[in-house]
């Protein structure tokens, strides 16, 4: 009875030890270099090993204003369910499809940010609002690991933003990129074009959107992007940001625009994980494929695709590291 005892507490050992140090990850060679040379650590990580989104962490949907059209954004429906949100053995999957939903017909799906302030961009509904920490941060490193969607005029991103007016107005009042900016770290626009259709940019906005200030990486070959899971990521400081694919530098830069050096944001910035839908919306109906006068838009029309099938945006994990 004894040896019978011994061996079953040896089990149960073993097994709390097994989930102990399974959920005990290892620091990488580049985590260790965060840290000891500028005094980077986790600060803010989300695996999605649960079964549903972490609403601490996350405001999930978009709403662009009041009324029945609120949630229209682009030429696609935002809205938080289970037709656009999946989370599920270990992943998190963000599903843009075809159909007659609670807004009407169209392409819908969804997005996630982490924005801590209540402005008109960031009025995302909010489950548990009450337990809602979000998350924020001046200079850091910032990482995603996913796979882009297989559409056209569809696309996936993984961004940056302030909370600051200066990329929400229109335009912003004061210079340069020190009161925020626009930090895109991931794009999969190119799916509609054969011959770039693996290829990702980085890019920087700073000075609002109507006379903004843009400085675009060169292209980067992402082998597979659309099958298989790659990093996307960028190191901020207060000198520069550098872009990482699969842990390799792909570009560096104090965003220069016509030989005008814009500086970094000083200002905190939040996560977006995000899909959009290409064209526009008018009279609160959505006008995929098309700009406002008519001519295609630039990655191509949503509704060239399958409309029975549905696309997805897969993320494995979203980690960011800051100072202590």
């Amino acid at each position: 009875m004894r040896k019978t005892i011994s061996f079953t507490l040896l089990i149960a050992m073993i097994a709390l030890l097994s989930v102990t140090f399974a959920g005990c990850r290892s620091k990488t060679e580049f985590e260790k270099m965060l840290e000891s040379e500028y005094g980077f650590e986790l600060a803010f990580e989300d695996d999605f090993d649960g079964d549903s989104v972490d609403y601490t962490k996350w405001r999930v949907g978009y709403t662009a204003g009041a009324g029945e059209d609120g949630a229209l954004r682009r030429a696609g429906y935002y809205e938080d369910s289970a037709d656009t949100i999946i989370v599920k053995d270990g992943t998190l999957t963000i599903r843009t499809l075809y159909k007659n939903g609670q807004y009407g017909e169209g392409w819908y799906t969804s997005w996630l940010e982490t924005s801590v302030a209540d402005s008109v961009k960031s009025e995302a509904p909010i489950k548990d609002r009450e337990d809602y920490e979000g998350f924020e941060a001046t200079y850091g490193y910032f990482e995603i690991r996913c796979i882009a969607p297989p559409c056209e005029g569809i696309w996936s991103a993984f961004w940056m933003m302030p909370d600051s007016p200066a990329m929400g107005a229109e335009e912003d009042e004061i210079p340069g990129g020190a009161d925020g900016i626009e930090i895109d770290v991931m794009e999969s626009p190119y799916y509609n074009r054969l011959l770039n259709r693996d290829t990702v940019l980085h890019v920087l906005h700073a000075d609002g959107y109507a006379n903004t200030k843009t400085e675009r990486s060169p292209s980067n070959y992402v082998r597979n992007m659309y099958s298989e899971f790659h990093t996307y990521g960028v190191l901020w400081t207060e000198d520069e940001y550098v872009f990482y694919i699969d842990g390799k530098e792909t570009w560096r830069t104090s965003h220069v625009v016509n030989g005008e050096v814009l500086g970094v944001s000083e200002v905190p910035e939040y996560l977006l994980v995000t899909v959009e839908v290409g064209g526009y919306n008018e009279n609160g109906l959505p006008v995929p494929g098309k700009n406002p006068d008519g001519s295609a838009f630039w990655c191509g029309d949503p509704n060239a695709n399958d409309k029975t099938k549905s696309y997805d945006f897969v993320i494995d994990y979203v980690r960011a590291y800051t100072a202590v």
